[in-house]
């Protein structure tokens, strides 16, 4: 018999509280004040703001991405680079960057880029492959493996 997640967690707290109820023994109130419910436990699975900015980034260092690896050189030099952004809300705007990060999430997966961005005035995270680095003519670096 296969559980999900909600009917597992469901059957574990019966099994716990179970016998408590039937020896007539209280429950111990939670120290811990309650904490409203998160919008991922709604049945949401992609990650959401407050987790973003809570979640692990591991940095790194090498790179056989070439992008990657131009911009961990950016991060290290504490250069400010032009580039193409083709994602969030103006895909394929230019901006100006000012990389302090390159990293993963947990130490595996995409790889994306932390850094100061001079358009938005803001902290932002790049993905990177997503990010095209623009040369001081505004043309793109085209590189070849």
């Amino acid at each position: 018999m296969k559980f999900n997640r909600t009917q597992f967690l469901a059957a574990l707290a019966a099994l716990t509280t179970w016998p408590g109820k039937w020896l007539g023994i209280q429950s111990k109130p939670s120290s811990r004040p309650a904490r409203p419910a998160s919008p991922r436990a709604a049945g949401r699975t992609e990650l959401w703001l407050g987790d973003w900015r809570e979640i692990r980034r591991v940095q790194v260092f090498v790179s056989v991405h070439p992008t990657a690896q131009r911009l961990i050189v950016a991060a290290a030099r504490q250069e400010m680079l032009s580039l193409r952004y083709w994602g969030g809300s103006t895909p394929g705007a230019e901006r100006q960057v000012s990389p302090t990060l390159v990293f993963q999430v947990g130490g595996f997966g995409p790889l994306y880029l932390c850094g100061y961005c001079h358009v938005r005035r803001a902290e932002r995270v790049f993905r990177v492959a997503r990010v095209e680095i623009l040369t001081a003519a505004g043309d793109p670096i085209c590189i070849t493996e």
